[in-house]
């Protein structure tokens, strides 16, 4: 090896790039252990899992069973390493079924024929829940009400129920769709979700952008004859009027339905990013979108949040940060001060990262909409749209949220009004070597959703409103503690609360020390 003789010059400039290389690193530390002390200990981190077309799950027809369950357990291992606690499954992405339905047929998506069930069996929705559930993360299923198939051409189930209603069918832009007008499509839909919700251990019901679907090249959507049997012309002045009060009633009486058989399953609706532009209407936003969830798909979703209908509204943001017609800042702010005091959880379009679109070659984008969401008080986390995307870095994305902004475990934000809500306490808490194990104060055990596990050092102060000093969120009633960082000789607490099925936190145990 040989040795280059360098002169003053040289030294100066080795010390001037050290410098900048330490005063570098010194940001980089102190950011992360900025964000660390900033990140909230309740936070929705979602993602959507798309089963139409076989987008993400399962990524193909052909897949076996075991295929598709061993796909399962990759998502779900794969996002809870990357901080995520829920998942969005799309369990009826087009009148049809991923899981045992008594209604509808199973899904094409999962076999390549509508109507035929998994072979060797299996309920691909109960396996997505228990395996999420022993994960710690939240499953809702996400329902898209009105679609029923994607081409007039296709071909369903000869024992589809819908097949002896073809008046409820109409064809769109060459598709088929549900017609919202006309009532008994509003107790077929909540036949439908009264099902999911009764038999299934699901955490929330979803419903995405799609009532009314976005208008085509100006074609009316053809519902003129349940429009003249079905509108009151002396209650609706236009035609639009009813059309919203037809999504007003589905999603009314989906909110009674779930909440009468289960209170604490959560329902929320993901709109379009845009209720409505102020050149419009002085109550909306300061933008200038082409198409409007309350003007071109029949949405109002100040309207259900007014109402109390939602427990969450999610809606999608898909913009840059400061896009001139519809800018990310802006419609957070705007939902922000909307949201009537429920939870906001803003959509995030992490599949146009690096894509060429204006602002998402930019690797912060993603990193600012959550720290602006942050600062916002009713915003309560993020939806990502979609896991597919997950699977590349995306600008050091995964990164980003593995070691910085999700690098802390968060529990899913509470329901506002939970009919159930009592505190239930952790007791009689046993170790024995690397094991904790604990029982409840009361046979309420129905109620318990999770436990929470929090440690720290027994020189460090208990704070029970940082995610930091959690590690870990489960269903059972002991935990395996593992600290290979401890230092050696140095006694480590531990503490365990609940978490009821309304998302609301219990009073935390006492301490239990270990060396």
């Amino acid at each position: 090896m040989q040795f280059k003789e360098t002169n003053y010059k040289d030294n100066k400039f080795e010390m001037q790039f050290y410098k900048t290389l330490f005063l570098t690193f010194f940001i980089i530390i102190f950011s992360v252990v900025t964000i660390h002390s900033q990140n909230p200990k309740f936070e929705m981190r979602g993602i959507w899992v798309a089963t139409v077309k076989n987008l993400d799950w399962p990524s193909s027809p052909e897949l076996t069973p075991q295929q598709q369950r061993k796909e399962t357990d990759r998502i779900l291992m794969h996002i809870k390493e990357l901080g995520f606690n829920t998942v969005f499954l799309q369990v009826r992405p087009s009148s049809d079924a991923i899981y045992k339905s008594h209604i509808e047929p199973w899904s094409r998506y999962l076999s390549g024929t509508q109507g035929t069930a998994p072979r060797p069996f299996y309920d691909p929705l109960k396996y997505w829940i228990e395996k999420a559930h022993s994960m710690g993360i939240e499953l809702h299923a996400w329902i898209n009400p009105f679609r029923v198939a994607f081409s007039n051409d296709e071909n369903l189930d000869s024992k589809h129920p819908l097949l002896k209603h073809p008046e409820r069918i109409v064809e769109y832009g060459g598709k088929l769709y549900l017609d919202p007008g006309i009532p008994e499509v509003n107790d077929y839909i909540n036949g439908i979700i009264a099902d999911i919700t009764h038999r299934y251990n699901i955490d929330g019901i979803h419903l995405d952008d799609y009532f009314y679907p976005y208008p085509v090249n100006g074609e009316d959507f053809p519902d003129s004859i349940s429009e003249a049997i079905f509108r009151d012309t002396t209650k609706f002045a236009s035609k639009e009027d009813w059309r919203r009060d037809n999504v007003n009633r589905i999603v009314s009486s989906l909110h009674n339905t779930i909440k009468r058989i289960k209170p604490w399953v959560a329902f929320g609706i993901s709109p379009f990013g845009v209720w409505r532009n102020s050149s419009v209407d002085e109550n909306g936003s300061d933008t200038e979108a082409g198409v409007t969830t309350y003007d071109g798909l029949y949405g109002d979703a100040i309207t259900w949040i007014k109402n109390g209908w939602v427990d969450y509204i999610a809606p999608q943001i898909y913009w840059h940060l400061e896009h001139p017609a519809a800018g990310y800042i802006t419609l957070a702010e705007w939902w922000n001060n909307n949201s009537y005091n429920i939870p906001v959880y803003t959509g995030i379009s992490i599949y146009k990262i690096n894509t060429g679109k204006p602002g998402w070659d930019n690797p912060s984008q993603v990193p600012e909409q959550i720290r602006i969401g942050r600062k916002l008080p009713n915003i309560n986390g993020s939806i990502f749209f979609r896991y597919s995307f997950l699977k590349n870095n995306l600008l050091g994305l995964q990164d980003s949220l593995r070691h910085n902004y999700y690098s802390t475990i968060a529990l899913t934000p509470p329901l506002k009004n939970p009919e159930k809500n009592r505190d239930i306490r952790i007791k009689k808490i046993k170790t024995k070597g690397q094991k904790i194990r604990w029982s409840t104060d009361n046979a309420d055990k129905e109620n318990i959703k999770w436990f929470v596990i929090y440690s720290y050092p027994d020189d460090e102060e208990f704070n029970p409103y940082s995610a930091k000093q959690i590690i870990a969120v489960i269903p059972s009633t002991q935990y395996f503690y593992q600290d290979y960082n401890k230092p050696d000789g140095i006694k480590m607490n531990y503490r365990i609360s609940v978490i009821n099925k309304s998302g609301n936190e219990g009073t935390i145990s006492k301490k239990v020390t270990l060396r």
